[in-house]
């Protein structure tokens, strides 16, 4: 097995890898990844057996064959290599040398027998949306994934589908039960996935489609089959396992009655609302927010820091409210929004509240109070 290829492309190939490649496992072919030289290409494939990364790169084959090497290390080697173009070549016992100039290294390399099988496409139904859709998508609801572990069915976003006057729509919900965010958008096609019932994809799967969609791509395809849901762009395939487990009933929790509505700017209120969280803690980490005739006064109060204290001007005439949240989660939900000015609408008792863009509804995430 030999190759020759660009040093640039091969470095960015093996650092698409780092986000799944396993940082601690017993299993060390999970640390490594494959690379196949075949007739004018390398392939470069990742997997921790829950996630796969394919992805394919010109290079000058000068004999076929494959071998997994370790990600990380083999990233920094290249890394460091100055140089445009690499020479790969692997030896019979299965090391490897990168040449680059007058730079030689040497790296183990474990056979590609023992690494996990990638299961085929065949038969699956692929449909193609916009990469900003899905890259807005994630960015309005992974703030609000839960972490623990023990939650295995609120970790990852949940996604299903709908047809709407001859127009799919796509909905991506993630809650951790203190907030959930949910938003949804045309998917501009009408032909899209039917999954009426939903999907849950896991955090880790939403980190890397997220990365396969981030550099401004205009379509990506998806695909569901089997437990797996499936994304290709150009040169690159990513195969996430779904959550096998039922996700909440999300509408339960979303307010039947009206609250107060109190309009903000939005980079407004988010300057406020840091500044207030600059007393936070991990222990404190509440804001007292009190709405009166014409003003809105932010309180925050740490024992072991200090108290900040703000009066934002706002158009409002009625009933004194006086509510608390956790501050971290407003700023979460507010500085995802896209436009100039939110909506924020806040209820009594322990009642949610409710952030939303003004004029667009679109996007919504409820966040529950804390008692103060």
């Amino acid at each position: 097995m030999q190759f020759n290829i660009n040093r640039d492309i091969f470095l960015e190939g093996v650092r698409k890898t780092l986000g799944i490649v396993e940082r601690k496992t017993t299993t060390q072919i999970l640390n490594n990844i494959l690379i196949v030289a075949e007739e004018n290409k390398i392939r470069i494939i990742a997997t921790d057996r829950e996630i796969w990364l394919m992805s394919n790169y010109d290079a000058e084959i000068v004999s076929e064959g494959e071998i997994t090497l370790s990600a990380r290390k083999l990233f920094e080697m290249i890394r460091e290599i100055q140089g445009s173009t690499i020479s790969f070549k692997k030896e019979e016992n299965n090391w490897v040398v990168l040449t680059c100039g007058k730079v030689i290294f040497n790296i183990p390399g474990i056979s590609a027998d023992d690494f996990p099988e990638v299961s085929d496409e065949e038969g699956v139904m692929f449909y193609k949306i916009k990469g900003n859709i899905i890259e807005e998508m994630i960015d309005k609801t992974f703030f609000a994934m839960s972490k623990e572990e023990m939650r295995v069915n609120l970790n990852g976003v949940f996604l299903e589908t709908e047809k709407r006057d001859d127009m799919c729509r796509v909905r991506m919900i993630a809650t951790d039960g203190h907030k959930l965010s949910l938003v949804n958008l045309d998917t501009e096609v009408n032909e899209f996935l039917d999954i009426d019932e939903g999907i849950i994809v896991p955090r880790k799967g939403v980190s890397e489609i997220r990365k396969l969609v981030e550099d401004g791509s205009e379509y990506i395809e998806i695909g569901v089959r089997k437990g797996i849901c499936i994304f290709k762009k150009d040169n690159t395939v990513l195969k996430v396992s779904l959550i096998d487990s039922d996700y909440p009933d999300y509408k339960r929790v979303m307010p039947v009655d009206k609250g107060v509505v109190v309009k903000l700017d939005k980079e407004q209120i988010l300057h406020s609302l840091r500044r207030m969280s600059v007393i936070s803690s991990e222990k404190y980490s509440s804001v007292k927010i009190k709405i009166v005739d014409g003003k809105m006064i932010l309180n925050s109060t740490n024992p072991d820091i200090g108290e900040a204290n703000e009066e934002v001007e706002i158009s409002y005439r009625g009933e004194e409210l006086e509510i608390g949240y956790n501050v971290n989660y407003l700023i979460d939900a507010i500085q995802v929004i896209n436009g100039k000015d939110i909506l924020f609408e806040m209820r009594t008792g322990l009642k949610p509240g409710v952030i939303s863009e003004a004029g667009n509804d679109d996007y919504m995430c409820i966040i529950m109070p804390l008692k103060i």
